[in-house]
């Protein structure tokens, strides 16, 4: 048994088990739109707000390898700097060759790894500061991302790819650092602290039901406007790229369209909204699981090699995708329940027993030599005792 059972925080990796997990879901079973009113629509949870933990976890994971609530100093951030680059340059890779595959899912990887680089200035920022800066972007990236979007589709631009992971692509960059800071700013707390564990729950939960309760209250603005028109996410008026010259396809009364609160969708309150639920989330899993035990194992595991998980069942996609075709209403058949089952048994099997026998995932291991080796330097590993970023 090679697991480091000393340093790592069991809940965080908990968490980034249920993160993927919930990414399964959203990429297997056809979903319907979440409704707070209609419990059965509950299971939708997993829609957009797991992919927002899995961001979250992100500079969680990035402020733990370099000191977690004791920053490193100047020169060992040198080394963790150049530690993260590196690994942010060989996700982007992994990312883009997943890409290629031509599923139908929304690949995370490359936008995740634009995190890393944002992060970089951020490591020796102090909490308050950091959560302060991700409120703001909140609130201003979805107001100012439509337009950009916008005036890139109608008069075009060299530099799609860019624009793509920025502004126009499923995971828009600019919006989704909010999460990273927040992230950044958890874990420069003691998470190992009941009482941290429990205020984020508290925090987040007033967060979310403030977001929800606000966009579901404002959202009858829409109505007074124009009540035979459905106005559309930020994400859904942009002018395309294959247009150029066209103009803006939106008024200014489309903004309306950010108030509300749709997964994805990117708005003010879809934001906040999903960031208080991976609050809720993390701080859930600290104080279920403060240490590491047994019966915890199984999801530690996956959690610990997480982006071994997460691309693996990308290809597992890829290959039921290309020996099945669609059905009349648009859908595989395997898209359902048993198949999601299927993919989380095996999931935690396998990473349960690669764990228990190797103490760290492939993918995990591989990027974490490379970022290694390339900084020249084995004293100021970027891992703080066997904490990971991947």
């Amino acid at each position: 048994m090679k697991v480091d059972r000393t340093t790592r925080i069991p809940g965080v990796d908990v968490a980034r088990a249920l993160a993927v997990l919930g990414m399964f879901a959203a990429h297997i079973l056809d979903l319907d739109d979440l409704r707070w009113t209609d419990p059965a629509t509950y299971g939708s949870l997993v829609q957009g707000h797991s992919a927002v933990t899995f961001a979250v976890l992100a500079g969680v994971s990035i402020a733990l390898v370099t000191g977690g609530t004791r920053p490193r100093t100047p020169e060992q951030l040198v080394i963790a700097r150049h530690q993260l680059l590196v690994r942010a340059c060989c996700i982007f890779l992994l990312g883009g060759l997943l890409q290629t595959l031509g599923t139908p899912i929304l690949v995370i990887l490359v936008m995740y790894s634009f995190l890393f680089v944002v992060a970089l200035p951020l490591l020796r920022v102090p909490p308050r500061t950091l959560f302060i800066a991700a409120g703001v972007l909140a609130m201003v990236m979805p107001a100012i991302v439509p337009p950009l979007h916008a005036a890139i589709g109608a008069w075009g631009s060299p530099y799609n790819a860019l624009s793509d992971i920025l502004i126009s692509g499923g995971y828009p960059a600019l919006i989704w650092s909010a999460y990273l800071l927040l992230g950044l700013g958890l874990g420069r707390l003691d998470l190992r602290s009941p009482t941290v564990a429990r205020r984020m729950i508290g925090f987040g939960a007033g967060i979310a039901a403030a977001a929800y309760l606000l966009s579901a209250a404002l959202v009858q603005l829409q109505d007074t406007v124009d009540p035979d028109r459905r106005f559309e996410p930020p994400s859904k008026f942009f002018a395309p790229y294959d247009n150029p010259g066209e103009g803006f396809r939106w008024t200014w009364s489309d903004l309306l369209g950010l108030l509300g609160a749709d997964a994805h969708s990117g708005t003010p309150f879809d934001v906040f909204g999903s960031a208080g639920i991976s609050m809720v989330v993390i701080g859930g899993c600290l104080i279920l699981c403060p240490r590491p035990s047994p019966w915890n194992f199984p999801l530690r595991a996956t959690g610990m090699m997480a982006l071994t998980v997460y691309s693996v069942h990308i290809v597992a996609v890829f290959v039921l995708c290309s020996v099945t075709g669609r059905g009349a209403s648009g859908d595989y058949p395997w898209q359902n329940f048993w198949t999601w089952l299927l993919f989380t048994a095996v999931a935690i099997a396998l990473s349960s027993l690669w764990i228990h026998r190797f103490g760290r995932g492939p993918l995990e291991r591989l990027i974490a030599s490379i970022a290694v080796r390339s900084s020249g330097s084995r004293r100021h590993t970027s891992a703080v005792a066997g904490q990971s970023v991947e």
